[in-house]
């Protein structure tokens, strides 16, 4: 796989913060979407205005739905921008057709939570406008994978985590888009093993170019959590979403 077209190139295990997330998240935050929803996501509009990878980010987050419905989507997610909520709502129905609305003080369909590590994890990074989550991580890496978004070493490491969350944001000064993915597993051993798989990895800029830092694996087991962050050239994700 040439290396420009990989959007994921470096990463690396993610400490600080971490604990944080843990044990201080907010609470769980309750959206309006279909509570049949597989995977959702929240788009912070205010945070997405003047942010450079914005536009082609949220045009591939239509890529978790059916082909037939995707130009709809993109199209109903930039119609909501333009009235810049304060965030918009998506949820991902299996066979069923995707749905980007306003939230609802009380939802009529009794919707669907976003939990609070998710709304921890977007608030760590530098202007976070992007969270998306799912229980049911086989599609959401399905999808990554087939697309590029991530490497096949972090595909293979998350298939057995129970939840998936992405967020992504960018740096001060736009050069850099930064996100992190994180993959809760049932037991801290199993999220240590999955440390494993990728820390054998290391150095395969195909798979995934990874760097575990001091005491990764003791934290990992400890929290259940793999957490990894991606600081990736904006001019090379503007080049890889042009593809799209």
């Amino acid at each position: 796989m040439p290396r420009p077209a990989a959007l994921l190139l470096l990463a690396a295990l993610s400490l600080g913060g971490l604990l944080a997330w843990r044990w201080l998240r907010p609470g769980d935050l309750l959206l309006s979407v279909n509570p049949r929803s597989r995977e959702v996501a929240v788009i912070y509009s205010s945070e997405a205005a003047d942010r450079r990878c914005a536009d082609g980010v949220l045009r591939a987050l239509a890529e978790l739905t059916e082909p037939a419905r995707r130009e709809g989507l993109r199209a109903r997610v930039a119609e909501l921008r333009m009235t810049r909520p304060e965030r918009i709502e998506v949820g991902f129905v299996p066979a069923g057709p995707a749905e980007a609305r306003l939230p609802e003080r009380e939802p009529s369909e009794g919707g669907k939570s976003l939990p609070g590590l998710a709304r921890a994890q977007l608030a760590a990074l530098p202007h976070g406008y992007l969270v998306v989550h799912t229980a049911e991580v086989g599609a959401l890496l399905e999808t990554a994978g087939r697309r590029r978004w991530l490497g096949r070493a972090l595909v293979t490491a998350g298939a057995s985590a129970e939840s998936a969350t992405i967020a992504v944001g960018e740096s001060d000064d736009g050069s850099f888009l930064v996100a992190t993915i994180a993959f809760a597993y049932r037991t801290g051993e199993e999220a240590e093993a999955a440390l494993g798989q990728l820390t054998e990895r290391r150095g395969d800029f195909d798979a995934l170019g990874f760097a575990a830092r001091p005491g990764a694996d003791r934290l990992t087991r400890q929290t259940k959590l793999l957490v990894i962050r991606f600081d990736i050239e904006t001019d090379l994700v503007l080049q890889a979403l042009g593809r799209r």
